[in-house]
């Protein structure tokens, strides 16, 4: 799903109450859009009504469907999302000219069903609101790796435990009236956290009990981003004492 110019960003995120993997070529944030006003999706979906997710036949052919695309229009492809037994693919084009080749090449796919949709959209609002990554979906795949470490090191990721965010503000002022916000919403004040060397470095230690299952920690990390957004601040990282079946060990 890549090429050699594009820089791939890709997440786990709830849509429409089901999980769905996201793609976004995040070099295309600073792209010229004028060219490109329309905005080209291509939907492609198994026909086996009891598939809960495509096959690796199926998501073979809608991967052949998109590479047509790229090469037989010169669209410019923005992102995907795979959710449930269905492919959506966003491509930025010309014209409508462009299109009907599209919806040409879309609905001649053999074994599966493919259609394509066409909007007006100078502005690129799919890429930017529903495929570009803001900060709390950056954080999710930090947190894939943070917990794929911990595992490494015999941690039993079901067990609760508590997990420190340590979330950074511009002054200790703000800082206190974050952690009281966040205290109200469930976490526990651990103490300042003052760190000179960063840019916003009045920090704030909070403390929630979880798993470190990812879904779990995504939750919480959303949350918290989310929180300290309003305040002007950021999450700078958290952790957690490992937990084996015997109890606590060092935190990562």
């Amino acid at each position: 799903m890549k090429d050699n110019s594009a820089q791939w960003f890709e997440y786990d995120w709830p849509l429409d109450g089901a999980m769905a993997r996201f793609g976004a070529d995040m070099a295309l944030i600073d792209a010229d859009r004028a060219a490109r006003p329309l905005l080209m999706y291509v939907s492609c979906q198994s026909r086996s009504e009891k598939r809960e997710t495509l096959s690796a036949i199926e998501r073979s052919i809608a991967s052949g469907v998109k590479d047509k695309l790229i090469k037989k229009l010169g669209a410019l492809y923005a992102g995907y999302i795979e959710i449930d037994a269905q492919m959506q693919y966003y491509f930025y084009i010309h014209d409508a000219e462009e299109f009907e080749r599209g919806e040409t090449i879309a609905e001649k796919t053999p074994l599966m069903d493919c259609t394509a949709g066409l909007a007006d959209e100078p502005d690129w609002l799919t890429y930017k609101t529903l495929l570009y990554p803001d900060a709390a979906k950056l954080q999710t795949e930090l947190n894939r790796d943070h917990i794929a470490l911990m595992k490494k090191h015999g941690d039993c990721i079901s067990a609760v435990r508590r997990v420190t965010f340590t979330v950074y503000f511009p002054t200790e002022s703000i800082m206190l009236n974050f952690a009281e916000a966040a205290r109200k919403a469930g976490f526990a004040y651990a103490g300042p956290n003052y760190s000179p060397e960063r840019e916003l470095a009045y920090g704030a230690d909070i403390v929630r009990l979880s798993s470190l299952k990812k879904a779990d920690v995504d939750a919480l990390t959303t949350r918290v981003i989310n929180l300290a957004a309003q305040y002007g601040g950021e999450l700078g990282e958290w952790s957690a004492p490992i937990v084996d079946r015997g109890g606590p060990l060092n935190a990562i």
